[in-house]
């Protein structure tokens, strides 16, 4: 008999991190995966990413959940669509886990309804301590979870003391590092065809979101990360759209008037395999997003972290952090593209998330949970 298992993504940024894991079970002769689809990813306004899942995979439902407004009240009625619309779902479905990543409100819903619904619930990156209302998520993902998958020892003492059963959490690696240790990104030959980058002059990727605990201010920031990024003119700067949390949309706008400068290219999504293929050969990352907290790292590559959004996370010696003060920011810049010192250290530091078989662990840890012997039909 096949175990049903269901995996809920809601942006790109997810259902990247787990593409390893969701193949890994598609192709397990005693698993049958399942996948809902919700939130970023049914919206065209953040590039309807939905249909990058179904050029691998069969979608079993789509639950559309996200508001078009741009405020905190707007986020909790989308979690509330989001939490019946999941109910539904997995009412039809009704599989045997239910696995959930990250931190975000369709995460949460998730392992709720799973839990009413009498589910088991896997949690993947729970433990991680960021410094903002994601947290707190995070937190409440933990505490409706059975199983939980984690990054690294500080945040297995973190699940842990948040109550979990120490035998039901296992350290396995962040997923995001998978794709980077196969190798499995663009190579650089089609990274400058796709993206007509110029591999003789600094590239400067820009990926900031808003912050929950910044509330108000997500606008103003925007515009001093934008004008900061602006002072480098011989470099290519390439941006991708914040998030779809309060105040994102406004951010947009903002970032969508920098388009007049021809060294200022802006794109709504960007596909993994594409975004690691110019992390690789990119000179520095700036912004606030956790890809220059965790992948960044594995490419040795700099990054400059902004404000408080990733504070509490663990980080290699490739992280310059900053407040969002524009001196501040340009000279980080500066450094991570001048400094020789600081380049050779980045290059060789050492992530603390693993060693990039994220997926392997996952499955032999599944096949035990399900008590499922090496060699037995399904």
């Amino acid at each position: 008999m096949k175990r049903k298992i269901l995996y809920i993504s809601g942006t790109r940024a997810d259902y990247g991190r787990a593409y390893y894991i969701l193949k890994s079970i598609q192709k397990h002769p005693y698993f049958d995966l399942y996948i809902i689809a919700t939130c970023m990813h049914l919206s065209p306004e953040f590039g309807y990413t939905v249909q990058e899942i179904e050029k691998h995979f069969q979608i079993a439902e789509k639950v559309d959940m996200l508001l078009s407004n741009d405020n905190r009240g707007a986020m909790a009625k989308s979690f509330g669509i989001g939490l019946i619309g999941i109910t539904q779902s997995l009412e039809k479905i009704m599989p045997d886990l239910v696995i959930v990543l990250g931190d975000r409100g369709e995460m949460l819903a998730g392992a709720i309804a799973s839990k009413h619904l009498g589910i088991p619930v896997a949690h993947i990156g729970g433990g991680h301590i960021s410094g903002s209302i994601d947290d707190r998520i995070r937190d409440a993902i933990t505490i409706f979870s059975d199983l939980h998958f984690v990054a690294t020892k500080k945040g297995a003492k973190r699940v842990i003391s948040l109550g979990a059963n120490p035998s039901n959490v296992y350290i396995v690696g962040a997923p995001d590092l998978e794709a980077i240790t196969k190798s499995d990104f663009l190579k650089p030959e089609e990274v400058v065809q796709q993206f007509k980058v110029d591999l003789t002059k600094p590239l400067i990727m820009l990926s900031y979101h808003p912050s929950l605990d910044e509330h108000g201010e997500n606008e103003v920031e925007m515009k001093i990360v934008c004008e900061s990024v602006l002072e480098f003119k011989n470099a290519q700067i390439i941006a991708t759209y914040p998030n779809a949390d309060a105040g994102g949309r406004k951010m947009i706008e903002i970032l969508k008037s920098y388009t007049k400068y021809p060294y200022i290219r802006i794109y709504k999504h960007i596909p993994y395999r594409a975004y690691l293929g110019l992390m690789n050969i990119a000179s520095v990352i700036v912004g606030n997003s956790s890809a220059g907290i965790i992948e960044a790292a594995s490419f040795g590559l700099p990054a400059v972290n902004i404000g408080d959004r990733q504070k509490g996370r663990e980080r290699a010696k490739n992280t310059i952090d900053v407040k969002c003060d524009k001196k501040e920011i340009v000279a980080a810049i500066t450094m991570a593209l001048s400094n020789k010192e600081f380049k050779k250290e980045a290059k060789v530091c050492k992530s603390p998330y693993g060693d990039g078989r994220t997926s392997e662990h996952v499955i032999e840890i599944l096949e035990r949970y399900f008590s499922i012997r090496k060699g037995e039909k399904s």
